[in-house]
């Protein structure tokens, strides 16, 4: 038979404990929702990534053997626009917010509108170092010159 003088249960202890723990967690999901517009420049590195290597698969598939494939990048105060388009034709149109970001290429501040050109090969003809950089953070986009994107900053 049981004892009913015994409970089970929580001690006084365990319980701040757990609330310290989340107490913490709470503090650090919080600052990290706080400080978005770091993530707002990985984005737009990483869909301007994903841009470039739809249009050198584009370019690459050769549909249009008289027209090039192009990437236009345009900005605004808000966001990043990639508009992949082959003649008067487009095929993709991505966005990403700006949060007070700045983009430099080649380390000169962008244009508002900045059009990448990828032959019927796929290549675009010179490397372009991208630069994504606000709120203290900075992320690096390579456009090589044989039309491939990847992050980082491109080799001589």
């Amino acid at each position: 038979m049981p004892n009913p003088r015994h409970q089970q249960g929580f001690t006084l202890t365990e319980l701040i404990i757990v609330l310290v723990i989340l107490g913490i967690l709470s503090a650090i999901g919080i600052s990290l929702f706080a400080n978005s517009g770091g993530y707002a420049t990985l984005l737009a590195r990483d869909q301007f990534i994903a841009s470039a290597l739809l249009a050198q698969k584009r370019a690459l598939a050769n549909t249009d053997a008289a027209n090039a494939v192009t990437l236009t990048l345009e900005q605004d105060s808000t966001e990043w626009r990639y508009l992949i388009s082959q003649s008067a034709t487009t095929f993709d149109t991505r966005t990403a917010d700006r949060k007070n970001a700045q983009l430099t290429i080649d380390g000169s501040a962008a244009a508002s509108t900045q059009v990448f050109t990828f032959d019927r090969r796929g290549r675009v003809g010179n490397n372009r170092d991208l630069n994504f950089s606000g709120n203290g953070s900075s992320h690096l986009a390579c456009l090589g010159s044989t039309g491939f994107a990847y992050t980082g900053s491109c080799e001589p």
